[in-house]
């Protein structure tokens, strides 16, 4: 029987299938169980229920009419039974029999996998993409839907050109300037920047012409403020005139 109805007598509480067990293995007497009790409680019970336990309904049929039948051989010792009822009792045991065996395997299988499913979630099989054009379809419609999506194509752009100058390194200015003061012994930087046209340009030479001076490679001059600086090769004695 389900845990929610118990039997409660004087000599006996628990479940009812347990009940019938103990008459059986003769530890209860049957004429200390009152059937007219147990059938009680138990119509009280289903009263009280929401629904109606189909399940232990059915079981406790079986077991009152078990109960019932050894309390009358109890009561009536010489009462003999017919072939048709001895076959009806073998069959009462047989079914509770049965019950038993039901009932521990479905707590088996509760313990086991109750707590867990039976059966793993597949993943959905990927869905392959197919190309399924619409029934009115035709060829300018679909010259019209090709010519719209590349126009939403993103459009080119075109940079803008710049001519990029090349300016004369700290390097060449030097070089360049030693070699044409060594050339020509004296040179004013006046001369030397003339051709030049940028203003970074006469600032790199005019960081040339302040390392050679630095180096000890060339000797300078200039006679007034902002007035041109004269160059000379420090290698080479030129007498100087004032």
């Amino acid at each position: 029987m389900n845990a929610h109805y118990a039997v409660e007598l004087e000599h006996f509480s628990g479940p009812l299938d347990l009940l019938l067990e103990l008459v059986e293995k003769r530890k209860l007497h049957i004429n200390d169980v009152s059937l007219a009790q147990i059938t009680e409680g138990f119509l009280k019970y289903l009263k009280e229920a929401e629904e109606l336990p189909k399940d232990e309904a059915a079981e406790f049929l079986v077991i009152a009419s078990t109960l019932m039948l050894i309390k009358s051989v109890s009561l009536l010792p010489g009462l003999s039974l017919t072939e048709e009822e001895t076959e009806s009792v073998a069959e009462l045991e047989r079914r509770l029999q049965m019950l038993s065996h039901i009932r521990e395997g479905a707590e088996l299988i509760r313990k086991y996998f109750g707590a867990m499913p039976l059966f793993l979630p597949h993943a959905a099989p990927p869905r392959q993409t197919v190309f399924m054009p619409p029934r009115d379809m035709s060829l300018s419609s679909l010259s019209v839907a090709l010519v719209a999506v590349i126009a939403s194509f993103p459009k080119e752009e075109k940079l803008t050109t710049v001519m990029v100058k090349k300016v004369i390194s700290l390097e060449e200015a030097i070089g360049s300037l030693l070699t044409r003061v060594t050339r020509s012994l004296s040179l004013s930087f006046k001369d030397f920047v003339g051709e030049k046209k940028e203003k970074v340009d006469i600032i790199v030479s005019f960081l040339g012409m302040l390392e050679l001076v630095k180096q000890g490679s060339i000797d300078v001059r200039q006679d007034a403020h902002f007035s041109d600086i004269h160059m000379e090769s420090s290698e080479v004695g030129v007498p100087r005139y004032s």
